[in-house]
């Protein structure tokens, strides 16, 4: 009676909450005050269990992934793709889909679950599975010491009932393999071929471990290569083409992670290019290389939130010498970062807003990169920067992090999270 009341409460302050903007946590914050163990009541039941999705980058890319590879097996596959990895996240995320009983129409949940918070979700939603993308410096405004990351990844993946799977092209998740005695590791591998036209740091952080590290994690699927947003992927010798949702090495390892989790579920009953048709028809994640229809332009939106991402962001870019927008607030703290990375595949840039703009131009002065405007108002840094398209005929690249993209969308009329494709 109480899980029904929570749900109840929840679907009617869900309702406000889209109203004033959606994108909201406090449907599921709410809930599970009424009900604590809402999460454990609706995804404990599920035939397949749970599936943790965690690390610094690659978080949202990798759980689409991982749901669209397990639909393609025909699973009913319950998930949180609008980003909210946090208890109270993932509870509106439930509450949007649990009927008044409080039951899911699901087989499995494959949920994106924050650094910081695996081990306090794991206590009440148990994960079968846990997949963990990479470790890379990122916020340590919340986390202090980046191999503090280690400990929360290893923590979480502790409580994995079924297994883990992980990237073993990152030295640091091999440390945690290496470390789990108790529940079965397998791991994505990365040929050298692949590696080498990444630069380094782009796709993972220094080794924090020591000593010399020994690698025998069993190995699930490998990729091969990637080229213009294809990948060779390879699995028990068998090799297969993916296009993936966008260009670059790190979704090429994102979709391997997703087939290993789905061949270690299904067994021998996977089917590798059932999965792979599905990928291809996939789109990306908001913020992740999707392009939006704003005003009769496009603008593709690329979102940058550590130097790792911003790498890979620049590697991967289709254009850049296009009408380049950037947009970066409050929401990255320490604007440092930027003097670290290889800014030179930017060419000119049209506009620079929000309240980190005045830090971006001095970047991107001393590189004598040209600057066309600096708008700190990002309402009407859209504007103008949608009438210059306009008159161009140009497709536009929005470089920005995480509270910007949210703010702009929103700004778009994009109110609900994947209402922009």
């Amino acid at each position: 009676m109480r899980l029904s009341f929570a749900v109840l409460v929840g679907k009617l302050i869900r309702i406000v909450a889209k109203l004033r903007g959606g994108g909201s946590a406090i449907p599921g914050r709410i809930a599970m005050i009424v009900e604590p163990k809402l999460l454990s009541k609706t995804l404990g039941a599920l035939k397949h269990g749970v599936i943790f999705v965690s690390g610094s980058n690659g978080k949202s890319t990798t759980t689409s992934l991982v749901a669209g590879a397990l639909a393609s097996q025909g699973l009913k596959v319950f998930s949180n793709p609008s980003g909210g990895n946090m208890p109270q996240g993932i509870g509106s995320a439930v509450i949007g889909k649990a009927s008044l009983s409080g039951s899911l129409d699901a087989d499995v949940a494959v949920l994106e679950v924050d650094e910081a918070y695996g081990e306090v979700l794991a206590p009440f939603i148990t994960p079968s599975w846990v997949v963990l993308t990479n470790i890379q410096i990122d916020q340590l405004n919340r986390f202090f010491e980046p191999d503090r990351v280690v400990g929360m990844l290893l923590a979480a993946a502790n409580h994995a009932t079924n297994g883990v799977v992980i990237n073993g092209s990152d030295a640091n998740l091999v440390d945690i393999g290496l470390m789990l005695s108790d529940v079965p590791v397998a791991q994505v591998k990365v040929s050298e071929k692949a590696l080498a036209k990444w630069p380094a740091g782009a796709l993972a952080a220094p080794r924090f471990g020591k000593g010399q590290v020994i690698n025998e994690i069993p190995e699930s699927v490998s990729v091969v290569d990637e080229v213009d947003g294809v990948a060779t992927l390879s699995l028990g010798g068998v090799k297969s083409e993916v296009k993936l949702p966008g260009k670059g090495l790190h979704f090429a390892i994102d979709t391997a992670l997703a087939f290993s989790v789905a061949e270690r579920i299904l067994g021998s009953s996977f089917d590798m290019q059932a999965a792979s048709s599905a990928i291809s028809s996939q789109q990306t994640v908001y913020g992740r290389g999707e392009i939006v229809n704003y005003q009769g332009v496009e603008i593709q939106i690329l979102m940058m939130k550590n130097p790792s991402s911003m790498r890979a962001t620049l590697v991967s870019m289709e254009d850049p010498q296009t009408a380049i927008w950037i947009a970066m607030d409050e929401g990255t703290p320490d604007p440092s970062w930027i003097f670290d990375i290889d800014l030179s595949r930017i060419g000119s840039v049209r506009m620079i807003s929000s309240s980190r703009a005045w830090h971006w131009a001095t970047r991107l002065s001393y590189l004598g990169k040209s600057i066309e405007q600096v708008q700190p108002d990002s309402k009407q840094a859209l504007a103008e920067y949608v009438s210059f398209l306009k008159s161009t005929g140009k497709r536009g690249t929005l470089l920005t992090n995480y509270e910007q993209m949210m703010a702009i969308r929103k700004l778009m009329g994009f109110l609900d999270l994947e209402s922009g494709k």
